[in-house]
């Protein structure tokens, strides 16, 4: 497990723990907990893909993917885009417009493009075994 997984207080009131200690969720952690920094990689992507952003505009789009608003630490999302950026896969510009400083406008490099296109396949792959868990699991539920 990440350690901003287990950084992270789940919110569902059940244990006075953290992700990964004994609570009432065991060894795993909460299952309804934001998203890691792991998880987050391919979305950042895709978003940046569809048009450059800055990070505020970054996180409240998450939402289009059913991420709640304030279940993710924005620190997170902060420190993957400064490591997309430190390893190519992503650029920046300031962008002064706007009331207050300058933001950050993240572009989606043709590196990132190529990493964006991986992820796809993985999760696509990865969607089919989630699918066939969620088939048996359904079967399961019907017998009890």
């Amino acid at each position: 497990m990440h350690k901003e997984d287990k950084d992270a207080d789940c919110g569902c009131e059940g244990h006075e723990g953290q992700h990964g200690q004994h609570g009432h969720h065991g060894m795993e952690g909460c299952p309804g907990a934001g998203f890691s920094n792991r998880f987050m990689r391919p979305y950042i992507l895709l978003l940046l893909a569809e048009e450059p952003a800055h990070g505020y505009e970054l996180m409240s789009r998450l939402s289009d993917f059913g991420v709640a608003p304030g279940s993710t630490d924005p620190s997170i999302l902060y420190r993957v885009l400064r490591m997309m950026e430190m390893r190519g896969l992503t650029s920046s510009t300031l962008d002064p417009s706007g009331s207050g400083p300058a933001r950050k406008v993240y572009r989606l490099t043709d590196e990132g493009h190529e990493v964006l296109s991986m992820w796809a396949a993985q999760l696509q792959e990865t969607s089919s075994v989630f699918a066939k868990f969620a088939d048996r699991y359904k079967k399961l539920s019907a017998k009890k």
